[in-house]
């Protein structure tokens, strides 16, 4: 497995469009084969995604396709900056159960 991570820091007044943006696309890279996580995480106006792929294959399929750029197009703007990205091999993988619960509201 892949982990992919998403940097970026959300410019003042912008964070309704943004969470609008990032709430969108978070369904769309989560119906993208081989994706098995996608969470957004945030502090003040620091964002974090994260998602992780069953491969590195599918991982490349999604950063080089057409909803990544789609999500880097209308997600950039609302930044300070450029959003920043990395990619990790996974290589332990432990989680509660409780991790697997769908967050609402």
């Amino acid at each position: 497995m892949y982990t992919r991570l998403f940097f970026g820091e959300i410019q003042p007044g912008k964070a309704a469009e943004a969470w609008r943006v990032l709430e969108e696309f978070t369904h769309r890279v989560r119906r993208q084969k081989g994706c098995v996580l996608n969470q957004v995480l945030q502090n003040g106006n620091d964002i974090v995604g994260i998602t992780t792929w069953e491969t590195k294959e599918d991982l490349a399929a999604y950063a080089d396709g057409e909803v990544a750029r789609d999500l880097f197009k209308r997600i950039t703007p609302l930044f300070m900056g450029m959003p920043t990205v990395k990619t990790f091999e996974v290589k332990l993988n432990l989680y509660d159960a409780t991790a697997l619960k769908p967050i609402t509201g």
